[in-house]
């Protein structure tokens, strides 16, 4: 087997996560990976300890590609849409590490970029550092509940999409599920992306529309 030299950790990470893309996490082992990189197998320990710590890795370089802005540019919901939306954008060119960003936060000076990105947006408008903790805590569920229902289809694939019509099941649907009968077609056609900037819209509306600001006490 061929040895590559000028390896980097970066390098290991990177062919993981091409792997990931293409196999899932569960087509990823460390042979496979040595295989891939044409190193032998214990060649990859020599960059991480196990396969816990290379998921680690891939998880960092996936933040590393979420915008941070310098919020030069427009206020600070501006920056903070920009952020949300390269958030969205990642999760869904790597859908099948969207569970493994769910797993493991950013740990990196690279990886915690956009996290300072939003953090200053909101403390230069006024926003308290606990109420700036919370709308990171409610955009972080947000972003990747979201990403978690379109890449698995959810809404597609719901029951009140497919409820079934008939001379018999009509009326036992109307009478019993009346308002999911009326909303199903619904969920299957509205577009995801612009469903998620509604949702963002009202998700900022509570941490951006201050009347004064907030008190960094309970």
């Amino acid at each position: 087997m061929p040895h590559r030299t000028h390896l980097t950790g970066e390098d290991v990470a990177r062919k993981a996560l091409e792997m990931i893309d293409e196999l899932g996490l569960d087509g990823l082992s460390m042979r496979k990976l040595a295989a891939a990189l044409g190193v032998a197998p214990m060649t990859i320990y020599s960059y991480f300890t196990d396969r816990d710590a290379l998921l680690d890795g891939v998880a960092q370089l996936l933040y590393g590609e979420i915008e941070a802005p310098s919020g030069s540019q427009g206020g600070p919901r501006d920056t903070l849409i920009r952020i949300m939306m390269s958030v969205r954008g990642m999760l869904l060119r790597h859908p099948n590490a969207i569970t493994l960003i769910a797993s493991r936060p950013p740990r990196t000076l690279d990886a915690l970029a956009f996290v300072e990105a939003g953090c200053r947006a909101l403390r230069r408008e006024g926003i308290s550092a606990r109420d700036t903790a919370r709308a990171y805590r409610a955009l972080a569920a947000y972003s990747l509940g979201t990403a978690m229902t379109e890449a698995g289809r959810y809404f597609t694939e719901h029951p009140a999409t497919q409820l079934a019509a008939g001379p018999l099941s009509e009326r036992t649907i109307t009478r019993h599920l009346p308002n999911v009968a009326e909303i199903g077609p619904y969920l299957d056609q509205l577009d995801d992306a612009a469903e998620f900037e509604y949702g963002l819209d009202l998700t900022l509306d509570r941490f951006m529309t201050q009347p004064e600001a907030s008190l960094d006490g309970p």
